[in-house]
Order: C-alpha cells, then sequence, then structure tokens
C-alpha cells in the first residue's frame, strides 16, 4: 500500500456540480419518502398538506429518474453497464425478498 498523497481534485465546474448535486438533492428527498411511508404506511397521507404518502414517493421516484438519466448524460456513463447491473440487482433482491 503506498503512503504517498495523492491529492483529491473536487468538482469545480458549476453545471457538474449541479447535475450531481441534484441528483444527491432527489435522492435524499427519496430517502425521506420511503422514510415516512414506512413509518406511517404507503396509504397515509401527509398531515398538513393531505397528499398522499404513495404520490410523495412517485413523484420522488420520478425526480430521481429524470436526474439519473441527466447524470449518465452529463458524465458520459455507460449505461449499458448500469442497466446490466441494475437487471443483476433486481434479480438478486427478488430472490432475498422471498425469503420470508
Amino acid at each position: 500500500m503506498s503512503t504517498e498523497m495523492n491529492p483529491w481534485h473536487p468538482m469545480s465546474d458549476p453545471v457538474d456540480l449541479k447535475n450531481m448535486g441534484k441528483l444527491v438533492e432527489e435522492s435524499g428527498e427519496l430517502a425521506s419518502a420511503g422514510a415516512r411511508c414506512i413509518i406511517q404506511g404507503i396509504d397515509e397521507c401527509e398531515p398538513v398538506t393531505g397528499k398522499k404518502n404513495r404520490e410523495w414517493v412517485e413523484d420522488e421516484i420520478a425526480d430521481v429518474i429524470a436526474n439519473i438519466k441527466l447524470v449518465i448524460e452529463r458524465f458520459s456513463l455507460n449505461e449499458e453497464r448500469i442497466l446490466s447491473r441494475a437487471e443483476h440487482k433486481e434479480a438478486s433482491l427478488r430472490t432475498w425478498h422471498d425469503m420470508a
């Protein structure tokens, strides 16, 4: 293992930062919506607005998907590799979910 310092080079391009920042932000909002569903139930409503948790999760999933597409495009990510990994993950999660 090398002990030499390896300097990081953080993102500095404003559009790069916007793309990654929004992906992280929307992912956090999806996490919040998911937590609300776990705590209250997916068909319960937000007490102030009356919006169903189901609709909130749907909205946040849509926002994350949109941001994922933009990040893939912006950074020329390997979409084929991403989709292949997603398929494998989905299959393994289905198996895991069936383990009762």
